[in-house]
């Protein structure tokens, strides 16, 4: 267990060869965000460059679990009609096979088992302290010890001492080993004698450890870049969250490398597992290895992916089904004018769906589309007082502008932070005073009184947490530097904005940008239910923000030199949406012109009519069936102050499809808020450049949506966060725990996609239609290599519509599937 001395020419050496496959393998592992700016993240990101069957044979081999739901889920579907025959037949020669249905199902029948996992660490080769359990031992060991570092490490708030200290630079590796080799109960916890001396004679430099580690361990190239994402997955939670620290760091030029620190740690762990090791111990790794250089139970993965596809195509049948049905075009206008009474424009979110078809149904005149809900403004929000910003953008893109919250003077402005800065004082006090070592006898007897009212408000649910949301003013800034955007960069964010949304012409007196949010208490989940496009936020600020713009007389001038001329007659306003309550909040209602206020107020009518036929759609998910209009009103908002609700909204569960298309081809169907419906016109876009941008940033982000979701139902124990009501939040924003454990959690909650008997999101792939010619999409996936990835590998399906149906994209090929 002596030190392995290497010189600087040999170094340089291996530093070639050991580099890549350590990055690839950290490239491997999605990135997460804090609680607090909580977005859905595609799981399964980095191997969106192997074809999705693949990617689950390196899962099943490097992690032990698979990406599918067991057969029992399938089965079930099939016995319930959910799956047909005919979706059977079809999923079969998609793929080629020349077995038929009869095989396929008597394959199911069998309920044939699954290969024990792979285990690719020597670590899982060690026993518990029983002997009993193969799984268990140093590898939980290494692993608890590992998460505990994390967790110390990243605490930004809930720690009374900074474990990092004051320096932002400080190596997270550096920090792991100083506590290693401090940890006085190590030989006992791992039941390695002499583990604590042999952390000791480990090189302090990182890379030189990793070397070290390498050359014990005797692996390189690809059996070393899956020896490594094997390890990351052993602690997947906190390896993706050092993997969105990295993530964030580059959005914001910034360098961070906290994947490979935490690689690094588990590699010398691994190490230790080898230099320990029995000979017996070594000889059962080496076979593991080789196992899983041959691949493991590929033929029934194979097969189980056939019903997976075979339920995804039953869902399909149903999306043509509902498109087919579409009503002969109703008039969105006055008979006598092709002028809309008003326009509201809403999040794509599949929520928005339901939302914009009944407020359709109540209000014939109105035009809706859908836009991403960040309205196309990149920008970071300053609220007054002594709050960090808050990004209010999609977690793909940079925060260019920063949006300053102003009262319109200096003084006012000085006023406001000085208030906020007092109040977060004394929180920050009461914090500090909760942790102090008297504080068990002291603090509880002499605010607990103080606290009392408080409590019995929360209990009887009368309590309310409302929104600081000001920026009726702001500033809009450059992020970097501070200068004032000019004339034609406002011009070119809401000239943007416009063509994005296929909105160029044709404009209503009210134009409503309709962000949405999620208000519920007690919830450390909250900016799951919030807008994922606005960073998991709600999306008031950007809406009001762009609203500003539009109406900015010298904004308009510029729009219209660019072709895009609003009528003097047309206002722009915002709005947001409670997804909770399904209740419309208009914004600024004093700035709306008087010649408006009549058109406002009928739009108003209109959304509280929908929100009535909203809530009876959502009634039976929510369990709350038989309520009267105000009394189901009066239930959905109850939930949002109920601090002990689990359920206060389904969010986006049962996300299914993806729809780039004018609203003409969808208006009048019923898509059971199952579909992201982005507005699109294929006219005003020849040169394909608008699809494109569609493709690479909406499309993804409904990408990432969608998997998220999967990867929370097929994989709960590693993509899930577990039950809700188990877990403790970690480092102030970090994540969650549950209960005592020391494993960060990712993902969606238990609760956010089963209801106590059964799953509420189905786990299929997410189905992209577009309309838009063969040739035009085809040349957006020359363009864009990640959506390329994603539709040749199939994590997306991709669809075009044509005038008979639609067709699906096949390795090049359009085929007609209705």
């Amino acid at each position: 267990m002596s030190n392995v001395c290497v010189s600087v020419p040999e170094l340089q050496v291996m530093n070639d060869g050991w580099r890549k496959p350590f990055r690839q393998a950290c490239d491997l592992i999605a990135p997460v965000w804090p609680l607090d700016q909580w977005i859905a993240v595609n799981s399964f990101w980095g191997l969106r460059h192997l074809p999705a069957s693949r990617a689950d044979q390196v899962l099943g081999e490097r992690g032990g679990f698979s990406m599918l739901m067991p057969t029992e889920y399938y089965r079930e579907a099939w016995e319930g009609g959910r799956i047909r025959e005919e979706d059977l037949q079809a999923s079969i020669a998609e793929r080629g096979d020349e077995r038929n249905i009869a095989w396929y199902l008597d394959w199911l029948g069998r309920n044939p088992s699954t290969a024990a996992p792979l285990r690719s660490s020597i670590l899982d080769t060690y026993k518990d302290a029983s002997g009993d359990d193969e799984g268990a031992g140093l590898a939980d060991t290494a692993c608890d010890q590992v998460s505990r570092v994390c967790g110390a490490f990243f605490d930004q708030r809930q720690g009374r001492w900074s474990a990092a200290g004051d320096n932002t630079d400080t190596s997270l590796f550096q920090f792991w080993l100083e506590s290693i080799r401090q940890d006085l109960s190590l030989d006992f916890s791992t039941g390695l004698k002499g583990a604590r001396a042999f952390f000791k004679t480990l090189p302090d430099d990182m890379d030189e450890a990793i070397l070290d580690a390498i050359k014990r361990i005797h692996v390189s190239g690809e059996e070393l870049e899956a020896l490594c994402h094997s390890l990351l997955l052993k602690v997947n939670g906190w390896a993706s969250w050092c993997r969105g620290e990295d993530w964030r760091a580059g959005l914001e030029g910034r360098s961070s490398d906290r994947c490979s620190e935490i690689l690094a740690i588990m590699l010398v762990w691994e190490c230790a597992g080898v230099a320990f090791a029995s000979t017996g111990q070594k000889a059962e790794w080496q076979k593991q290895r080789a196992r899983a250089r041959r691949s493991g139970d590929h033929d029934n993965r194979s097969r189980l992916w056939v019903w997976q596809r075979a339920f995804e195509i039953g869902y399909q049948r149903s999306l043509w089904r509902a498109l087919a049905a579409v009503p002969e075009r109703q008039p969105a206008s006055d008979p006598e004018s092709e002028t809309p009474v008003a326009q509201a424009v809403f999040c794509i979110d599949v929520r928005s769906e339901v939302m914009r078809r009944h407020l359709e149904y109540v209000l014939p005149g109105v035009q809706t589309l859908g836009f991403a809900g960040f309205f196309g403004m990149p920008i970071d929000h300053q609220p007054h007082g002594p709050y960090a910003p808050t990004r209010r953008l999609p977690g793909l893109l940079p925060a260019s502008y920063r949006l300053i919250d102003t009262r319109g003077s200096l003084r006012e402005d000085l006023a406001q932070n000085r208030s906020r800065d007092q109040r977060e004082i004394a929180r920050e006090s009461v914090r500090k005073a909760k942790y102090t070592s008297l504080s068990t006898f002291t603090l509880v007897e002499t605010t607990g009184l103080a606290w009392a009212w408080k409590l019995v408000k929360d209990s009887l649910k009368k309590g309310h947490k409302a929104r600081e949301e000001e920026g009726v003013e702001g500033r809009l800034v450059h992020n970097h530097g501070g200068d004032p955007l000019s004339d034609a960069e406002k011009v070119a964010l809401a000239a943007n904005m416009l063509r994005g949304m296929s909105l160029t012409r044709g404009f209503a007196p009210l134009l409503v940008l309709v962000g949405h949010g999620s208000h519920t208490d007690n919830n450390p989940n909250q900016a799951g239910l919030d807008c994922g496009a606005c960073g998991g936020q709600s999306g008031g600020v950007n809406a009001r923000l762009a609203a500003r713009l539009v109406n900015d007389p010298q904004v308009r001038a510029g729009l219209a030199a660019e072709g895009i001329k609003i009528p003097d007659f047309t206002w722009a306003l915002a709005a947001e949406h409670c997804t909770a309550t399904d209740k419309v909040t208009i914004a600024d209602r004093h700035l709306v012109p008087d010649s408006h206020v009549q058109k406002l107020a009928d739009l108003e009518t209109g959304f509280e009519e929908a929100g009535i036929r909203v809530r009876k759609e959502r009634a039976t998910p929510l369990k709350l069936n038989g309520l009267d209009d105000e009394n189901l009103k009066q239930a959905m908002e109850t939930r949002t102050r109920d601090w002990s609700e689990v359920r206060p909204e389904w969010g986006l569960a049962n996300n299914a499809a993806i729809i780039f298309a004018k609203r003409d081809k969808t208006r009048g169907c019923n898509l059971s808020g199952r579909v992201f419906l982005h507005d699109y016109d294929p006219e005003l876009d020849n040169d394909g450049g608008l699809l494109e941008a569609l493709l690479a940033a909406p499309m993804v982000v409904a990408n990432w949506i969608n998997l998220q979701y999967f990867a929370s139902v097929t994989v709960p124990g590693v993509y899930g966060s577990g039950n809700k009501l188990l877990h403790s939040v970690v480092g102030g924003n970090v994540g969650v725990v549950e209960g005592n454990g020391t494993h960060l959690r990712i993902g969606l909650p238990l609760q956010s996609v089963h209801d106590g008997t059964y799953w509420r999101h189905e786990p299929v792939r997410l189905t992209v239609l577009i309309d838009a010619p063969a040739e035009r999409i085809e040349s957006v996936l020359h363009k864009q290599p990640d959506v390329a990835a994603l539709v040749e590998n199939q994590w997306v399906s991709l669809h075009r519509m044509t005038d008979n149906g639609a067709e699906r994209y096949d390795n090049g090929s359009w085929i007609a599937v209705v």
